[in-house]
């Protein structure tokens, strides 16, 4: 086996994974997609093979389709409530306490760590936290994404499960000039080997030692701690916005085949009868009259449009969807007890609470492993938040205007969430609250439909159509 073999599990929650990253990267990154996420009508292959050999009428299609930004609006708001959290911390040696200002390998704080690894598992569901010291011997906290995560195992000792292997994936730097932005792949694998804790770095055939010593002690345990939604084991969890992130994939699909009828609808095809191949006509005007024989007839072919309706409505029903799939995230009921709570969603689904639950406990055991390798006592370290993100309490008839308004449209679904969240009304005048509904979705009114079609008879030589 190649040390770029992934884990059973890996490869089944990939696809969720990348579908996530892409959702939350918003219209371009989807439509960068082209097929992947909106396929081609039969028509449009069939169109392809007869002469549209670039595609045109596909991309006409995919433009005029719309991909509501549902998810990065969840974000920025579940976010926004994670970061009005203050973390309690409690770390006393000196040689700890570099972690307060400089936890991260990329120099950031223990509440940006904490911020950072809410928003990983709100788009993925999992993350992973590794313990290093640096070259001044100061202990480090390092984030790895779900998808870096790629392969792991673990043993049985002493009648408890221990990980005995970790393959991280990282890209390191690969550049010719200091301007350029290439990089390479490389595996950082931790393993236990008679008990002790090996690092090395695989680069292509290549493989550097890069065991970790502080005073010469090396580890006995590796220092690497899972995160997921609702517990930290590592086995890969649920994704808590999935269902938000394919409703709106289904919404951006039917969105397609609504506004490419209202499209249709909007130019009919002209039509006309009664030439031979000895006929000329003449045209006339700007937009513009046609010359044509007595007994010629001409009109116009209009589709009905009888499932355009019942599509919109489809896209509604999305709609409601994603923010049902965002309430059950946030989720705040403050009339429960935290262990009532945590034991109702722990069965039902992950939510902000469980998610801000575990991702302070994996910073916390973290913060332990590192108290461990410098030989100190690690219940003198800790770090919790209190998942209190409201002491007001939701008046269920606002929530459900608030949620009918998201749905026609005459509010954001940003309001909604907010609301449920906070118990409090936003504060912004009616413009902005406007302009939010407006950044949310594309309104645009139902036309006249003729049911009926155009067929108009000529019976002079000059008409209009």
């Amino acid at each position: 086996m190649a040390v770029t073999d992934q884990h059973p599990q890996y490869i089944a929650a990939k696809p969720r994974w990348q579908i996530m990253q892409d959702a939350v990267a918003g219209e371009e990154e989807i439509k960068q997609a082209t097929t992947k996420y909106l396929p081609k009508t039969a028509g449009m292959i069939e169109a392809e093979k007869q002469g549209d050999s670039t595609g045109q009428i596909y991309k006409g299609y995919i433009t005029r389709a719309q991909y509501p930004l549902w998810v990065q609006d969840a974000l920025r708001t579940m976010i926004g409530l994670v970061s009005k959290l203050n973390p309690e911390i409690k770390i006393e040696s000196n040689l700890m306490k570099c972690l307060l200002e400089n936890a991260t390998n990329d120099g950031f704080d223990l509440k940006q760590l904490f911020i950072r690894m809410v928003l990983e598992l709100l788009t993925n569901g999992r993350c992973g936290l590794l313990v290093d010291v640096d070259g001044q011997g100061k202990p480090y906290l390092a984030l790895y994404d779900a998808l870096s995560i790629i392969n792991w195992k673990e043993t049985n000792v002493g009648g408890r499960k221990d990980l005995s292997l970790v393959v991280l994936e990282e890209q390191h730097d690969n550049s010719e000039d200091k301007f350029g932005h290439n990089t390479k792949t490389v595996q950082r694998v931790l393993s236990l080997d008679d008990g002790h804790l090996s690092v090395e770095l695989y680069t292509g055939n290549s493989t550097e030692d890069k065991t970790p010593s502080l005073g010469g002690k090396h580890l006995e345990f590796t220092p690497f701690i899972f995160c997921g939604t609702i517990d930290n084991s590592p086995n890969v969890g649920t994704v808590p916005l999935l269902t938000m992130a394919k409703a709106a994939l289904k919404y951006y699909q039917l969105s397609a085949d609504y506004f490419q009828s209202l499209h249709h609808t909007a130019h009919p095809q002209p039509w006309i009868s009664g030439l031979d191949d000895t006929t000329d006509i003449s045209v006339t005007g700007v937009m513009a009259a046609w010359l044509l024989p007595r007994e010629s007839q001409c009109g116009y072919l209009e589709i009905e449009g009888n499932g355009i309706e019942k599509t919109k409505l489809e896209m509604d029903a999305q709609k409601s969807s994603a923010l049902e799939a965002g309430s059950k995230v946030i989720d705040n009921n403050a009339q429960e007890s935290g262990e009532a709570r945590r034991a109702r969603q722990d069965d039902q689904h992950a939510s902000l609470y469980s998610i801000v639950m575990c991702a302070a406990e994996a910073i916390e055991q973290a913060i332990k492993y590192a108290a461990l390798w410098l030989k100190l006592n690690p219940d003198s370290y800790t770090f919790s938040v209190k998942p209190e993100f409201s002491s007001d309490s939701v008046d269920p008839t606002i929530l459900k205007q608030l949620y009918d308004g998201a749905i026609s449209g005459k509010n954001s679904t940003q309001t909604y969430w907010e609301y449920m969240a906070t118990g409090k009304l936003p504060e912004r005048t009616y413009e902005e609250e406007m302009e939010l509904v407006e950044s949310e979705q594309v309104n645009q009114p139902m036309p006249a439909y003729n049911m009926s079609g155009a067929n108009n008879e000529r019976n002079d030589t000059t008409g209009t159509v």
